[in-house]
């Protein structure tokens, strides 16, 4: 069974980096055995890494080709809801402007990729579509929700 984890939390950013690095790879990296890296994964888990295995997960993901940092990324996600940041109004009216945006053209997409004679490109752009809704709207949702526990 999969388990769920909040979007954009430290255990969302676990599987994003194993999904580059593997878990195997993931524990290779901080020195720990896969179990406990995969442990932190778990949203329910009393245990973390430390500042410092986190660094070196997200230095690891970086090397291996990822984008943003995800531990790093979560960890100002959960700031920003604790201590808003001037202009965090107007941050959050943007980015509800974008997830309309993004849910739209996903939307458009959809249509455009069940129609007669649509083509795999049109699957392809689902898809890419799909993904950019789906941060676009998630990025809304961590902006709304109350902080997360960090301990």
């Amino acid at each position: 069974m999969t388990k769920l984890r909040e979007p954009g939390g430290f255990g969302h950013a676990m599987t994003i980096i194993a999904a580059r690095l593997g878990w195997d790879g993931a524990a290779e990296v901080v020195g720990k055995e896969e179990r406990t890296v995969r442990f932190w994964s778990e949203d329910e888990s009393p245990l973390l890494p430390t500042v410092a295995q986190a660094f070196a997960l997200d230095a690891a993901f970086l090397k291996a080709g990822g984008g943003e940092p995800p531990l790093l990324a979560a960890y100002a996600r959960m700031l920003d809801r604790v201590v808003p940041m001037p202009g965090e109004e107007a941050d959050r009216l943007e980015a509800a402007a974008k997830a309309a945006k993004e849910a739209g053209e996903f939307t458009a997409a959809v249509f455009r990729a069940v129609a007669p004679g649509a083509d795999h490109r049109a699957t392809a752009e689902v898809v890419r579509e799909g993904q950019e809704a789906i941060e676009a709207i998630s990025d809304v949702v961590h902006r709304l929700k109350p902080a997360a526990r960090i301990s």
